[in-house]
């Protein structure tokens, strides 16, 4: 197991959503986030691109059951601006890697993503917490994960 990584758990059936080409104003993510909660989706692994030709692109992931409610809100989000797409990616799992010594402990994340590229595992999106390393991976991959990651 990787240094101080204490819990490893998989989710299975996550979608990965990514709205692309929203104008950079926080009033936009915010009406976007309003809009999924009052469908009572909930949503995780949150993720903003740094600002480019200002406009960013954000990406979450919801569970796959959610994912009919968030197609049919696509014309909600277009309502703020019509340049905005969506891109749609199911069929994945959610690994989060847990330990307290990750808060003062370097590489770890360095171990975690050579032990995925000797493997060929993609990953599809990222985000942390002092505590936490999430990835989403292809559903295909899970079982090499599980085991390189359980070693």
């Amino acid at each position: 197991m990787i240094k101080t990584i204490t819990s490893i758990d998989f989710f299975p059936e996550v979608t990965l959503v990514t709205l692309n080409k929203i104008p950079n104003d926080p009033a936009n993510i915010s009406k976007i986030l309003n809009i999924i909660a009052d469908k009572n989706i909930s949503i995780d692994m949150i993720s903003q691109t740094a600002p480019y030709k200002n406009h960013i692109n954000l990406s979450f992931t919801i569970y796959q059951d959610d994912l009919g409610d968030v197609i049919g809100l696509t014309s909600e989000f277009k309502k703020l601006d019509p340049s905005i797409t969506a891109d749609i990616n199911g069929n994945n799992t959610k690994i989060l890697l847990s330990g307290a010594g990750m808060r003062h402990e370097s590489g770890v994340a360095a171990e975690l993503f050579s032990l995925f590229a000797k493997e060929n595992i993609r990953v599809k999106l990222i985000t942390t917490a002092e505590t936490e390393i999430s990835c989403l991976i292809d559903i295909k991959d899970v079982q090499k994960a599980k085991e390189i990651l359980e070693k």
